[in-house]
């Protein structure tokens, strides 16, 4: 055989073993890709860091990697327009595995009041995972002391309540509008004053800038419990444990229940199988111990809800937070 053929021969060889071993990297990745968060989790909070969907996915980042449920993750913080923005992104990169995007009320009076041409049902919906609520809230010195007299000063001079909370489109704003309607208060006639968070309102609150507060009950529950402030009611369907004796908006005779619940959607353009997938991972994160404590923590309620029932929420809740926003002028 002439040196030539040898040659010859020897590159074959050696290109048919870099085909073998890219033919084996491509399956591996094949198969990664398939396990999607497994291999890479990317959580978007759709916020700037240090809010509730930042805390909430650094929780959700902290018991994936503290019980080697992903090979790496990462949070990404995509924030704006009350979350649209991190929306558009998960929307705008249909197919991707290995992404999940932390939803909400929130988000979706977004939505409505910004216009968004991407919606949550444009994602694929994944599994609620916790709820909390928000409450009316007064200095303790205040001459409100009941809702009954907030209800009264509305009525007498709605301009004249000046009141804070979170963004607009929050949870905070949707139920002080809603609060107000129930005074007979129309959406021109609320002075509603939005903050970046509960602790910037809190002490515009307790500074005699605000009249009444809105905010999470786990933002004011220890101003509560030092006696600064007195609640006037609470969001939630029955008393909240971190404020035992703070009475619900509908014991006081207003039916309002509106609750800041979070839940995870993944890319649009997923297969039922990598959808599926992505449902088991979040059932597997929030049986985690890192999460228990982290709903402990943070005074967050175990709403878990996947599958058709998760579903059949989403629906509910857009259809609810849409004709909220519309009432109240705002979308």
């Amino acid at each position: 055989m002439t040196t030539r053929k040898i040659l010859l021969r020897t590159v074959v060889t050696m290109l048919s073993l870099v085909l073998v071993v890219a033919g084996i990297a491509e399956a591996h990745e094949s198969a990664g890709s398939g396990a999607g968060a497994r291999d890479k989790l990317k959580i978007i909070a759709p916020a700037a860091p240090g809010g509730g969907w930042d805390t909430t996915a650094r929780e959700l980042q902290n018991a994936a990697q503290a019980n080697d449920l992903t090979a790496a993750s990462e949070v990404l913080n995509v924030e704006g327009a009350g979350g649209t923005i991190g929306l558009a992104r998960l929307v705008n990169q249909p197919g991707d595995p290995n992404t999940l995007l932390l939803t909400g009320t929130t988000m979706l009076g977004g939505v409505e009041i910004n216009g968004s041409p991407a919606e949550v049902a444009d994602t694929t919906p994944i599994a609620k995972i916790s709820e909390d609520y928000d409450a009316i809230v007064v200095p303790a010195d205040s001459p409100l002391r009941t809702i009954d007299d907030l209800m009264g000063r509305w009525r007498a001079d709605p301009g004249g309540v000046v009141v804070g909370g979170g963004s607009i489109g929050s949870l905070d704003h949707l139920l002080a509008g809603s609060a107000a309607s129930a005074a007979g208060v129309g959406p021109a006639g609320l002075n509603y004053i939005a903050y970046s968070g509960g602790g910037e309102m809190v002490a515009s609150l307790l500074g005699g800038h605000l009249d009444v507060g809105v905010a999470n009950t786990n933002e004011i529950s220890d101003q509560v419990t030092a006696g600064q402030l007195r609640v006037l009611g609470v969001s939630a369907p029955q008393r909240t444990a971190d404020l035992p004796g703070a009475p619900t908006l509908r014991e006081t005779g207003i039916d309002i229940v509106l609750s800041n619940w979070r839940g995870l959607a993944a890319a649009p353009g997923i297969t039922p199988a990598q959808a599926e997938d992505m449902r088991a991972f979040a059932r597997q994160l929030v049986a985690t111990p890192q999460w228990r404590d982290a709903l402990r923590r943070n005074n967050w309620i175990d709403a878990f809800v996947d599958g058709p029932a998760y579903d059949r929420y989403l629906r509910a809740e857009t259809g609810r937070i849409r004709e909220i926003t519309k009432r109240l002028g705002l979308a």
